[in-house]
């Protein structure tokens, strides 16, 4: 009888999903409850499979475990630990990171306090490989007790109004010197980034780099200064492409190179230089087309970038001229 009672508090006070207790039994069939254990919980809705939405090159939280005391006492306010993890299933177009953080164990009330946890991060790095999903499991673990988390991964679509195109010409000696103007018309109302990725005519990047742009701001930048004055190569580009993708700031600033966050709405002008007619070159201004950016595409950019400055060693880096 003392077993079966003691069994049954045992379950009141355990019984529910997540909770590992250990009991020592003696031969006179009575139970102590001596330590609890681990509560795994992915996200907030302690769900073990879970579709999350990413963006190439961005890493994105995939889910939280916390290894939190659940007896006696709330788990709430006291941690037992950093869950371990193991990657049972890896991702086919993407990698997986992992950082300990803190933060408050899901159903707890208003001023909990923040708790040490493990959080799983993916980055998709398809690049061409055309595919637009994926998936991966991965087993978080604490002493008598695991948690399964199975993650679909879907990539985003295209968004709009962040991709501007346009060119530029007869950038040579004896030329007038050809203007970027670029604005950003404050829809966030905060800081954007103008990443501004600089193609020779034989598609090859040439320069690259991202600039800060304050909301209502005008900036200024040479094309003969400021975006092809440092070309990777040595060789300064005649004629090419001038391509700025709009980012939301990273938490290294304005990286043209890794975790680009597309949000809209830079606006941006481009003045042409026209061919000669006699000694004088006729001067024109149009406004940047908008263009569709797609996953690959930024992929792509990305990539090449970091490429340009790793082997470039300064070279290859472009300036962000006058203004914000």
């Amino acid at each position: 009888m003392k077993f079966a009672a003691s069994a049954m508090y045992l379950r009141q006070l355990c019984g529910f999903e997540g909770q590992l207790a250990l009991r020592l039994c003696s031969k006179r069939a009575w139970c102590v409850v001596v330590a609890a254990a681990l509560s795994v919980t992915v996200n907030a809705a302690r769900a073990q499979t879970k579709t999350i939405t990413v963006t190439p090159g961005v890493k994105t939280v995939a889910g939280e475990a916390w290894y939190v005391q659940t007896f006696p006492g709330p788990a709430c306010t006291t941690s037992l630990g950093i869950p371990s993890y193991t990657i049972t299933v890896p991702p086919s177009h993407g990698v997986l990171s992992f950082a300990t953080s803190t933060g408050v164990f899901p159903g707890c009330p208003p001023g909990s306090p923040a708790l040490p946890d493990l959080v799983v991060y993916y980055t998709w790095t398809g690049g061409t490989s055309g595919a637009t999903s994926d998936s991966f499991q991965v087993v978080y673990s604490a002493p008598g007790q695991s948690g399964v988390l199975n993650v679909t991964v879907e990539l985003a679509g295209p968004a709009p109004d962040v991709y501007k195109v346009n060119y530029f010409s007869n950038n040579v000696a004896g030329a007038p010197d050809g203007t970027v103007r670029i604005d950003n018309p404050g829809l966030t109302y905060g800081n954007v980034c103008a990443l501004i990725y600089v193609f020779d005519a034989d598609q090859q990047l040439s320069e690259c780099c991202g600039c800060n742009e304050t909301h209502n701001g005008l900036r200024t930048l040479s094309i003969r200064s400021d975006l092809t004055s440092n070309p990777l190569t040595g060789v300064v580009s005649r004629n090419g492409i001038i391509k700025v993708v709009s980012s939301v700031p990273g938490s290294t600033g304005c990286d043209p190179t890794g975790n680009v966050s597309p949000t809209a709405n830079l606006r941006a002008w481009v003045t042409h230089i026209g061919n000669a007619v006699g000694t004088a070159y006729p001067v024109s201004e149009t406004e940047s087309s908008d263009s569709t950016l797609g996953a690959t595409e930024l992929s792509n950019l990305q990539a090449q970038c970091a490429f340009v400055q790793i082997l470039g060693s300064g070279q290859g880096t472009c300036r962000c001229g006058t203004g914000d």
